[in-house]
Order: structure tokens, then sequence, then C-alpha cells
């Protein structure tokens, strides 16, 4: 049991070593990265103007992921960025610490192009602290969303979101309030990287 606990764990480490690897690579260009940053598939990662916290993850599957832009790109750390992810910076994105894009969220602070003869819009976008978006959702330019935040999936943010609720919809409102034990930093958690400390004592064996 030792010695097959001991393989699984080998595998484990060999395995995010090559991921690490992968990283150094795939984000060579990234003007600062942070502390054991994974990239997994082969995401397009050529914003020019982008800073990276530590713990940062990416990953492509079956679509292309995408992080553009020739405007200013700051991504916290411990964000999670998943596969047909689109961020395309222009003017500003800020993502802060503790956030989950899940697959094919769309993300730009410019319309590229003007309506009814108007001129195109370009504003800063920031996405707070432990916000979780869903599958599919876009957020738009000019866009603020709070900290603790779940974005539906599919949901279509086109104004200012407040902390600590879930917003649905297209154009999203605020669906309800979100409650949290003293202490949880984010909307989402996993085993691994678990951020309320009750959930995290449940965890642990006995």
């Amino acid at each position: 049991m030792d010695l097959e606990r001991r393989r699984i764990e080998l595998q484990w480490y060999a395995a995010e070593y090559r991921q690490r690897a992968k990283a150094q690579w795939c984000l060579r260009k990234v003007k600062k990265v942070g502390r054991r940053a994974i990239v997994l598939g082969r995401p397009t990662v050529d914003a020019t103007d982008l800073e990276i916290g530590d713990d940062f993850k990416v990953w492509q599957g079956h679509r292309t992921t995408l992080i553009s832009g020739w405007g200013r790109m700051r991504i916290g750390d411990r964000v999670f960025v998943n596969s047909g992810t689109v961020l395309i910076a222009v003017k500003e994105i800020t993502i802060g610490d503790d956030v989950a894009l899940a697959n094919e969220v769309y993300v730009m602070d410019s319309n590229s192009h003007g309506v009814e003869g108007r001129p195109h819009v370009e504003a800063p976008v920031h996405i707070g602290d432990g916000t979780w978006v869903g599958a599919r959702a876009m957020i738009l330019p000019g866009v603020t969303i709070g900290k603790r935040v779940v974005v539906a999936a599919g949901a279509v943010v086109t104004r200012d979101v407040p902390d600590d609720v879930l917003v649905a919809g297209n154009p999203a409102r605020v669906v309800r309030p979100l409650e949290y034990p003293p202490g949880c930093k984010r909307a989402w958690h996993d085993a691994w990287g678990c951020a309320c400390p009750k959930l995290v004592a449940a965890e642990q064996p006995a």
C-alpha cells in the first residue's frame, strides 16, 4: 500500500513539474509572473502589458484559451482560467485574488465597434477578489464586479455588481445575496484549495 501511494505521489509531482516547466515557456513574454504557475494544454498568452500573481493556473482543452491585447492587464494570486476563456485588454482589465473563470468566459474592455454612428466604448473592467464567473458568461466594458460574487453561467454583465451576491440573466441582475462563514475568502472552493476555514476543518481526516 505504501509503495502504491508513493508511486502515485511521484506521478503527481512529475506531472506538476511538467506543468510548471510548460508555464515558464508559455508565459515567457509576460512582464511579471508569480511563483508556481501551472499551464495545461496550449493556451495563447500574448498580452503585452500583463502581470500575473502566485499560483496562477490556466487550461486549454477543446477550445482555445486566449489572454491578449495591448492594454494593461493585472491578474492576482490563486486565479484559475478555464478552457476557452477569452481575456482581451485594450485599456485595462484587473482580476483580483482567488478568482475562478469557468470555461468559455468572455471578458473585454472594448466593444471594438461603434453602433448607430457612436464611437466604440473602451472602459476598464475589474473583477473583485474571490469571485466565480460561470461558464460562457460575458463581462462587458466598464463593469466592476465586487468581491465573492457568483456570476451564473451564460450571464451577460452590463453594469456594476456589489459584493457577495449571485447575478444571472441577460442583462445580469442580482438574484440574491450570498452568505459566507467567517473567514471565507471566495465564492468557490475545492478539496485542494478551499478558502473557507470551516470547510477545511470538515475535510480533514479524523
